[in-house]
């Protein structure tokens, strides 16, 4: 099915962009520090969580995707889950943008950064709108409008070049060690899949 190798591109693309590697050379170049460097660092890592959250909240479309996309067509039951699954997607995409607005006021050190990522998170939203539509039509028998997921799969791919490279220059701007920065990751990472967050109880089902 055409659909399911463009749902699981797009969520590739939030795969790679949640992981947020450290991949910069030197810090020698660092003009933040003091309290400035303690609040961009506090932020770093609340930015940080809500990507692993995201990156849970894919996985668990993406799970549902390969279990039963493909029996859609036959079966009720694997539309329903793949409705509910996209659903859900769609409602964490949007309480991802909620719990961005609530960090501000943003560090000046990481107002750029915080831009992009606004962006970045809004481009994800819509992406999965964009593909509870898509799980509706197929589950009611209609063909998905392809172009447009195309469209935004790209525009996706464009939003997460713009917040990789904005998250290198932020980190080159911090007076702070590789390690200190790895010890970030690593406590954001964990947070994701510990998140209390559940979907409210309505769903999409095929009609």
């Amino acid at each position: 099915m055409k659909y399911l190798v463009l749902a699981l591109v797009g969520l590739m693309i939030y795969k790679i962009l949640t992981k947020r590697h450290l991949r910069i050379s030197t810090f020698e170049n660092a003009t933040i520090e003091g309290d400035e460097l303690k609040r961009c660092l506090a932020y770093y890592e609340a930015s940080l969580s809500l990507t692993a959250f995201q990156t849970r909240e894919a996985d668990l479309f993406n799970n549902t995707l390969v279990t039963y996309l493909n029996s859609m067509p036959e079966d009720p039951v694997a539309a329903t889950e793949v409705c509910k699954a996209a659903n859900r997607l769609v409602q964490a995409a949007h309480e991802i943008i909620r719990r961005h607005i609530e960090m501000e006021p943003i560090p000046d050190g990481a107002s750029g950064m915080h831009l992009v990522w606004r962006a970045t998170f809004h481009s994800f939203a819509t992406w999965a709108g964009a593909s509870l539509s898509a799980m509706e039509a197929l589950a009611n028998g209609r063909e998905p409008h392809e172009a447009y997921l195309q469209q935004l799969v790209a525009e996706c791919q464009a939003e997460q070049h713009k917040a990789q490279n904005e998250d290198m220059e932020f980190l080159r701007s911090l007076r702070v060690t590789r390690g200190e920065i790895a010890k970030i990751i690593s406590r954001s990472t964990t947070l994701g899949p510990a998140d209390s967050w559940q979907p409210n109880s309505t769903i999409s089902t095929p009609s």
